[in-house]
C-alpha cells in the first residue's frame, strides 16, 4: 500500500517514530529540556531500527540534550545505542524472571528506578 501511496499520491514513506516526533512538534518541546526519558519494553539491537528510543535519541542528540532510556530489560550489545544518543540506560528490573511474572512488579520497579534516577540527578 505504501509503494502505491508513494507512485499515485506523491506520499513519501517514513519510519513511524518520525512521523509522531514531526507531529507533536519534539524539537521545540525538547530544545530546552535537562534531561528526556525514554523507554520502551525491552532495550536490544532491535532497539535501533525506527523504534522510539531511537527516534529520541537521534533528535536529542542534535539538540544536546541528554537522553535516559528507563525500560523494562536489557538483552545484548546495546553499545550502538549510546552512539544513537542515548546517554544512559537502565532496567526496571531487580532480578531475572519472565515478563509474565515482571508485569505483576511493573509499577513498583519503575518507580524505584525513577527514583533512584532522580536522585542522581539533584546530586549534581
Amino acid at each position: 500500500m505504501g509503494a502505491g501511496m508513494c507512485a499515485c499520491l506523491g506520499a513519501q514513506l517514513k519510519m513511524g517514530i518520525e512521523t509522531v516526533l514531526d507531529t507533536v512538534n519534539f524539537a521545540e518541546k525538547a530544545a530546552n529540556a535537562d534531561y528526556i526519558f525514554t523507554g520502551e519494553g525491552r532495550l536490544d539491537s532491535q532497539s535501533l531500527r525506527g523504534k522510539v528510543i531511537d527516534g529520541v535519541a537521534r533528535r536529542a542528540k542534535s539538540l544536546g540534550v541528554p537522553v535516559i532510556a528507563v525500560v523494562g530489560g536489557i538483552a545484548g550489545d546495546i553499545g550502538k545505542i549510546y552512539d544513537a544518543g542515548v546517554t544512559a540506560a537502565f532496567s526496571i528490573n531487580t532480578q531475572a524472571m519472565d515478563f509474565s511474572e515482571a508485569r505483576h512488579f511493573s509499577e513498583r520497579n519503575l518507580e524505584i528506578t525513577m527514583d533512584n534516577i532522580l536522585r542522581l540527578i539533584e546530586s549534581k
